[in-house]
């Protein structure tokens, strides 16, 4: 693992920090418990994209209502708001042996504080970063092309994956067969 240089760092409040490395990855961490999230730049696309859908249901936590919020933004990050729990939860998730997701303990919890800081502190990376705001999200030819990719579907299952080329093969077999019947047609017509 090549450790890059860090060349923005922003103050979040109390130990937080938010740190863009110079290969565009941002890390929002915790120096103390060294606890953090982790964004290639493609996640951090998808993330700053939902940052409105975050704050409503930071707001409605906020005053008391009920919520319970969890949006994928990549791989198998995940980033949640329970009402229960007065944080933005920013954190890895696995799938258990039952084939439900679950967090792991890998991630940071930020508080409502914090998570005013971070807004704030978006402006200032993409101000100072440009490079970040044009990154695009991840694009796909297929849906097959889709099920292998790791920042997507991290959760892919070999029995999708062939479910959808058994999908993808007749799909195509039945454009041939339109095709040739079609032709078939054709060459009547001609003949008659």
């Amino acid at each position: 693992m090549v450790l890059s240089k860090i060349v923005l760092a922003i103050d979040l409040g109390g130990t937080r920090h938010l740190h863009v490395h110079e290969d565009n990855e941002v890390f929002i961490k915790d120096l103390v418990s060294m606890k953090c999230a982790f964004f290639p730049a493609s996640r951090w696309k998808r993330f700053v994209g939902i940052i409105a859908d975050i704050d409503k249901h930071v707001q409605l936590a906020s005053v008391g209502k009920t919520t319970k919020y969890r949006e994928h933004i990549g791989g198998m990050w995940h980033v949640s708001v329970d009402s229960m729990y007065p944080n933005v939860n920013i954190r890895r998730w696995y799938e258990d042996s039952m084939g439900i997701l679950k967090p792991s303990r890998v991630g940071i919890a930020l508080s409502f504080w914090n998570w005013d800081k971070l807004k704030n502190a978006i402006d200032k990376v993409h101000d100072q970063i440009p490079a970040l705001v044009a990154i695009s999200l991840c694009w796909h030819d297929s849906q097959l092309d889709l099920m292998f990719c790791d920042e997507c579907s991290p959760y892919h299952k070999m029995d999708d994956i062939n479910d959808v080329k058994a999908a993808e093969a007749t799909e195509n077999l039945m454009i041939d067969t339109e095709l040739g019947s079609s032709d078939i047609l054709n060459k009547r017509r001609k003949m008659h």
